[in-house]
């Protein structure tokens, strides 16, 4: 089985299980070219982001019981300074951070009644990360403004966007979610997958020591990253469809829906049944 998987921190843990199940089968790339990758055949199942898969389903199927999410992030954050609370707020990304400047964009609206413009650069200023959100000014400037506002912009108070989330929803947010093509036959990569986050979620230390993770990543790992996707995450999930509609990302309301095993095999994967998690 050929996976493609979105190379973000958040994913780290299941990317590395993946690539020890999978010796040299499993592709880590970029937020812009994984989901991309299942859909044209170079991969057979993919891990992407949420946002991707639910506005994405009328290209690919959503496999059930396993993804990520957590009522916490340590790398999903926004710096704001004296801008918390504006009645305006001007955000910064580069391709990698699509999703995480989708969700801050939609929190600062509900949570803080801020209207939110993004901008998406090829490159952020030097220093910051592929996937960190920005805030800059709304007035339009040359480059080296908007560049000098956003290192500026990395002094301040960061929200955490899992957290802001939770507090807005009551639900842990659903980062990553695997999908595989339209309409294919997707049973063995679902029991694949279930096997190998069962086996992930029931040696977490053991394989926390292995991968020798640092101290935020082991942390998120061991006490924060959440493998099944139950009742909590499909009603996040359920909210998410909810705000890409209102937001113009989709036509109308999607439902949340997963491909399928036999009858049989369905009481293996139910949500309730999956893998639980530390923070419940």
């Amino acid at each position: 089985m050929r996976i493609a998987a979105w190379n973000n921190p958040v994913n780290e843990a299941l990317i590395l299980a993946l690539e020890e199940a999978y010796p040299g089968a499993v592709d880590r790339l970029p937020l812009k070219d994984v989901l991309q990758a299942v859909v044209d055949g170079q991969a057979d199942v993919a891990l992407i982001p949420s946002d991707q898969a639910l506005a994405g389903q009328d290209q690919v199927d959503i496999l059930p019981a396993v993804g990520i999410s957590s009522w916490t992030n340590p790398w999903m954050t926004l710096v704001v300074g004296d801008q918390l609370g504006a009645a305006t707020m001007g955000i910064m990304h580069a391709p990698e951070g699509r999703s995480a400047a989708l969700l801050a964009g939609l929190v600062l609206k509900e949570h803080y009644n801020t209207v939110v413009a993004l901008h998406e650069q090829q490159a952020l200023p030097p220093g910051l990360a592929d996937h960190a959100l920005v805030t800059v000014p709304l007035e339009e400037g040359d480059d080296d403004t908007s560049v000098t506002a956003a290192q500026d912009a990395t002094e301040g108070v960061a929200l955490d966007l899992g957290q802001e989330w939770a507090e807005m929803a009551g639900y842990p947010f659903v980062w990553s979610l695997f999908v595989g093509r339209k309409d294919e036959n997707h049973e063995d990569a679902i029991r694949q997958l279930r096997d190998v986050v069962t086996r992930l979620d029931q040696h977490r230390v053991e394989l926390e020591r292995a991968w020798d993770m640092d101290e935020v990543a082991s942390d998120f790992f061991l006490n924060h990253v959440r493998l099944a996707v139950d009742d909590l995450a499909i009603a996040s999930l359920t909210q998410l469809c909810d705000h890409l509609f209102y937001y113009g990302i989709t036509d109308e309301i999607l439902p949340v829906q997963f491909a399928t095993l036999p009858a049989d095999e369905e009481a293996d994967v139910r949500p309730d049944d999956a893998p639980d998690s530390i923070d419940g």
